[in-house]
């Protein structure tokens, strides 16, 4: 199989079936679109005709991950051989995911990671160590990939396809396995049971915690969306860990776990959050894994459940390499030291993320009333009050949003991602104005920044000459100390300044660091001053939260990198030549 598999890979070496980067990223979602287009009523052949929006119906009834087998299959298993963990849940699947991966790294494993859907960049998805996968090696395997995708397709109905997260993983794996790396860790998306993702052979499951979500797909109750999830876990397994979950949700993994005879370990139960606490270096937390090693590491993310995120890592990281140890694999032996700093290192680029002190301004993908209690919580400790821009989509909890953010808020202004993926409360402002005195609209983020502009000005909270510009060749140094100087001219340390720095993004007080060409590692500034250590307590700043898509449009908004779509299925869309139009193809 495998012989016979090269012979054919040599064959269509032969000729180049892409030319360019973005072509090689259309035929992703080409079968995605065309099954769109047969359901909107459009004839197959017509590559130009519009999306039809977002898919309707359950995944068990539109999603054919069966597909995604068969096409690793013809590429003779490439989840094969390699050791992987599937990463599922509602939230923090892919802090997780990169936690596990950054701490199996400083034990010396050479581990790929596959996470999903990007912020800014197609290959932001898929990385070796820690490296996004180069444009021309992603096009070097979509040359060899695709051929088979076409025979896979075959026969299938007009208003079936093999999903774009299916292609992406075929290409993720046979990259990994060209690379040799030791561990696979690799995320789902927002199932598990009908996902692409849970159609690898993995040895080990993670279930973040699950909450009611994507209610239309996996729904309409709570026990429903767990049982999605559940699907993560699979016979032949040798062990699933589960982040702290509602005991529903609990009872549900458990009942999976044991039809399949997978060892379950539950956060709360079989290992610990034992401290936490708020620092100015970031959140010290102190963790006890299923077999009792006690580690003590400070993460970059100070959102307080990055604890709970690197509990259940720390525990799958440890199963992991006992069961390495145990075969006399590659790789050290579990250390405490290493496993904190495998977490510490680990950046979550929009995930409660601190992007400025001075004026402060904080982005996270909040889109649950748990979620934004958690930012809440966050700014309350600081002293700290904000304006909030919100674009929280309609099929998510956006009153709970609301409500769990008006204590900490003098205002909310209500926009929207410019992507067209999801629809938008009308009612959002009504709904919003039963807990806010000030609420208003605005048609798209930079809108929404100069309202939120506005009302710090007036409240004489926003620092003198504050506000983001735009450079012209998009090169730029921070603003003189004290201004805020997105993308501002050069000058002094000491203040906001996110700009770009020889084509690469740079936020804080640092010298920017050399990042890979897709990489969002923005560094926030140094020495947060936290609660209770002066020169806190009033502070003004703006919070944004939403969905994914909402939160790239951010941080392509303040760092001025290109943003060629998320969670994205119309490749033709629009000016961004990844895409940017509707769909549902995660």
């Amino acid at each position: 199989m495998k012989r016979q598999f090269g012979q054919k890979a040599a064959e269509r070496r032969k000729r180049r079936v892409f030319d360019r980067f973005w072509d090689a990223i259309d035929a992703v979602y080409r079968s995605y679109n065309r099954a769109s287009w047969a359901r909107a009523g459009f004839p197959g052949d017509n590559s130009r005709a519009p999306a039809p929006g977002r898919w309707t119906g359950p995944d068990a009834e539109r999603r054919r991950p069966d597909l995604t087998r068969r096409l690793l299959d013809r590429l003779g298993g490439p989840d094969r051989g390699t050791p992987s963990v599937v990463v599922a849940g509602s939230k923090g699947k892919g802090s997780t995911a990169r936690m596990i991966a950054g701490i199996l790294q400083a034990h010396g494993f050479r581990v790929g990671l596959f996470t999903g859907p990007h912020l800014l960049h197609p290959m932001e998805r898929i990385s070796i160590n820690g490296v996004p996968l180069p444009e021309e090696d992603f096009v070097h395997w979509m040359d060899e990939i695709d051929p088979l995708v076409q025979e896979v397709v075959q026969g299938i109905r007009p208003d079936e396809y093999i999903a774009p997260v299916g292609i992406y993983l075929a290409v993720a794996l046979c990259a990994f396995r060209k690379a040799g790396t030791d561990i696979d860790v690799l995320e789902c998306g927002r199932g598990a049971r009908f996902d692409d993702v849970a159609q690898v052979r993995a040895r080990w499951a993670a279930v973040t915690p699950v909450m009611e979500e994507h209610l239309k797909e996996l729904g309409p109750t709570l026990a429903d969306v767990a049982w999605h999830k559940a699907g993560a876990i699979r016979s032949g397994m040798m062990a699933a860990f589960a982040g702290r979950q509602d005991p529903e949700v609990a009872a549900l993994l458990r009942g999976e776990a044991k039809a399949r005879g997978v060892p379950l370990r539950i956060l709360g139960q079989d290992f610990f959050v034992e401290e936490v606490h708020l620092t100015s270096k970031g959140l010290w937390a102190a963790l006890t894994t299923p077999g009792g090693r006690r580690v003590e590491t400070t993460l970059q993310a100070v959102g307080a459940f990055q604890a709970d995120n690197a509990a259940l890592a720390a525990a799958v990281a440890e199963g992991i390499l006992q069961d390495q140890s145990r075969r006399g694999r590659r790789g050290a032996l579990w250390s405490e030291v290493l496993a904190a700093e495998g977490l510490r290192k680990v950046v979550h680029p929009g995930r409660c993320q601190i992007l400025s002190r001075n004026p402060m301004i904080l982005v996270d993908g909040a889109v649950t009333a748990a979620s934004a209690a958690q930012i809440r919580k966050l700014i309350e400790r600081w002293g700290s009050r904000v304006i909030t821009i919100a674009a929280v989509p309609s099929d998510k909890d956006y009153p709970g949003v609301y409500r769990e953010l008006a204590p900490v808020s003098d205002g909310l202004v209500l926009t929207r991602a410019g992507n067209g993926y999801f629809t938008y409360p009308r009612e959002g402002a009504a709904v919003a104005r039963n807990w806010y005195a000030r609420v208003e609209t605005a048609q798209d983020l930079g809108e929404a920044w100069r309202v939120a502009e506005r009302w710090l000005t007036q409240s004489g909270k926003w620092p003198a000459r504050a506000g983001v510009g735009r450079l012209a060749g998009g090169a730029g140094e921070a603003g003189s100390a004290g201004e805020a100087g997105v993308a501002g001219q050069a000058g002094a340390a000491g203040e906001l300044g996110v700009a770009r720095h020889a084509g690469e993004p740079r936020v804080g007080t640092r010298a920017p660091t050399a990042v890979g060409p897709h990489s969002l590692e923005i560094e926030p500034p140094v020495e947060w001053v936290l609660s209770g250590e002066k020169g806190h307590e009033g502070e003004r700043g703006i919070l944004l939260v939403g969905a994914q898509p909402f939160v790239a449009e951010v941080l392509s908004f303040l760092t001025g990198r290109s943003q060629h779509g998320s969670m994205i299925n119309d490749s033709y869309a629009n000016d961004s030549p990844g895409g940017g139009g509707p769909g549902d193809a995660r």
